[in-house]
């Protein structure tokens, strides 16, 4: 079973200032490959935003912007499951598409807080991605967007792992 996770950081409160990517490929439970850019969002920076992820204009400067990292995406993406944690990434994708005038992909969308709800219930201290990392065991760099990818596919992972579940059944 194949799968792609994805994470997005932005530059400001509107979903389509998408300012890095980052991508994660599972094949059989086990991280397999990855790919990450930073993004220029051609936008505003906003300073908690920095605050949060450390992106800053100056190192999306002479970046690609999206519909450049578009077709590389797409052939990633199309006809694939997507795992991501939480709409916010889904939504940024939709919003940066209808932003550009681009074709949305057509993938199967799988958000990793669904799937954990219903592998682990009643999670002390909720599901944001940062908890379930912990409670995991799963060490990453919170608000890179590949660290936060490869965390949100791992946590899919085990639970297919503990559900017996394979990612293309949680639908």
């Amino acid at each position: 079973m194949k799968f792609y996770s994805l994470d997005v950081e932005t530059a400001n409160p509107d979903q389509s200032t998408i300012c890095q990517i980052g991508v994660g490929v599972f094949e059989d439970g086990e991280l397999t490959g990855t790919w990450k850019s930073y993004i220029d969002p051609q936008d505003y920076f906003h300073w908690r935003f920095i605050d949060i992820h450390g992106i800053t204009p100056k190192m999306v400067k002479r970046q690609p912007t999206f519909p450049t990292v578009y077709p590389i995406l797409r052939q990633m993406f199309e006809n694939n499951i997507v795992v991501h944690h939480s709409p916010f990434d889904r939504t940024a994708f939709r919003k940066v598409f209808d932003k550009y005038g681009l074709e949305h992909f057509n993938v199967r969308w799988l958000d990793s807080v669904h799937v954990a709800r219903k592998t682990w219930t009643n999670l002390e201290g909720g599901y944001k991605l940062d908890n379930l990392a912990w409670h995991l065991d799963i060490t990453f760099q919170h608000h890179d967007a590949l660290e936060d990818a490869i965390a949100c596919g791992k946590i899919v992972a085990k639970a297919c792992r503990h559900s017996g579940i394979g990612a293309d059944q949680w639908f």
